[in-house]
């Protein structure tokens, strides 16, 4: 645990898929992600059936054809994505785990934050047309790290308004999913 920890903080990315999500908006997104492959793998399927009959008189339509059935393969795939977010979500909506402990940190954390300022703002600062610089393209998140007395432990909070008022040093007890380690609610004091 102590080695996935620091690679995590190090990296600025979370090892732990959907890390930080509330459950019940993974089964609400991994539901919406479903639908929307099963209505394509429809319309797929019916553009391949009347493709097919093309396909004897055009040499192009039986390449379109193809094309159609790896969409449908990449479908699947994205569909059953979509179902391992929506179990995730379901395994993970009533349980929670109380670790106390003693707040290390609260940091802003984005991706390859680790490297050296220069190299940053040549991978993600970009200029418009216009001359203004775009945001950084990376999505922030929010760090809560805190010494459980057997290690440190980390979290993602998604909604920073949830670490208002902690501090470095100060005695916390982390309320959280088990799977996915969103963060239910921070109790002070232990």
């Amino acid at each position: 645990m102590e080695k996935a920890t620091s690679w995590t903080r190090f990296l600025g990315v979370s090892l732990r898929p959907f890390s930080g999500h509330a459950p019940l908006s993974l089964i609400l997104r991994g539901a919406l992600q479903a639908a929307i492959c099963i209505v394509l793998l429809v319309v797929g399927a019916r553009m391949r059936a009347e493709i097919r009959h093309l396909a004897a008189v055009d040499a192009g339509a039986s390449r379109l054809g193809g094309v159609l059935v790896l969409a449908g393969v990449v479908l699947v795939v994205l569909a059953l994505a979509a179902l391992v977010k929506i179990a995730v979500g379901i395994l993970d909506l009533v349980p929670r785990t109380s670790v106390p402990g003693t707040v290390v940190s609260i940091s802003e954390r984005k991706f390859l934050d680790f490297l050296p300022d220069a190299v940053n703002n040549a991978l993600w600062d970009r200029k418009n047309t216009v001359g203004q610089s775009w945001a950084e393209r990376r999505r922030v998140r929010h760090e809560l790290v805190i010494d459980t007395g057997h290690g440190t432990r980390a979290w993602t909070l998604r909604n920073r308004q949830k670490a208002r008022g902690l501090r470095p040093g100060q005695a916390v007890t982390v309320v959280a999913s088990p799977l996915v380690g969103y963060v239910d609610r921070l109790e002070s004091g232990i």
